[in-house]
């Protein structure tokens, strides 16, 4: 496994920890963001539908209008392969990716409030003005991710001053 540069884990590491705090939880250490592999799916979490899967790569349109007319349902995406994908301005809102492969996606804009990214991998993703609320990021892997102006919800968190 390639070593990643310091610089790398430190920004990872305040990335999480601002993300943590969403959960009311400790961060992270820095050694726990290197990404070795997906987060297991766990024993109740449905299995990524596949339909669900074509639909979003296909078009964050027609995923939106589905998202909107099927509002009680959680998209079960966890272990996703949708490296570089286009997902701008998607409705991800409490969608399961566990430990999806979003390397370079464009998430630019997206609502991701609730949803479980825990190992999943961010890294290169643009997340700039995404809606990260709520959002499980344990063990994801954000080195290179952009986040200017996501929205973390740290609100007078300790670990997110300074």
């Amino acid at each position: 496994m390639r070593a990643l540069p310091p610089t790398g884990l430190r920004a990872a590491a305040v990335a999480l920890a601002a993300a943590a705090c969403v959960l009311g939880t400790s961060a992270p250490s820095p050694a726990a963001t290197a990404h070795s592999a997906p987060a297991p799916r766990a024993a109740d979490e449905p299995p990524a539908d596949a339909a669900q899967i074509a639909m979003l790569k296909r078009s964050v349109a027609e995923w939106n209008h589905w998202r909107g007319a099927h509002r009680g349902v959680r998209p079960a995406l966890a272990g996703a392969y949708l490296h570089h994908a286009a997902l701008r301005g998607a409705d991800l809102s409490g969608a399961r990716l566990r430990g999806a492969d979003l390397r370079g996606a464009d998430l630019s804009g997206a609502d991701l409030a609730g949803a479980d990214l825990a190992g999943s991998v961010l890294a290169e993703a643009d997340l700039t003005h995404a809606d990260l609320t709520r959002a499980d990021l344990g063990g994801a892997y954000l080195d290179g991710a952009r986040l200017t102006g996501a929205k973390l919800g740290c609100k007078g968190h300790q670990a997110c001053k300074g």
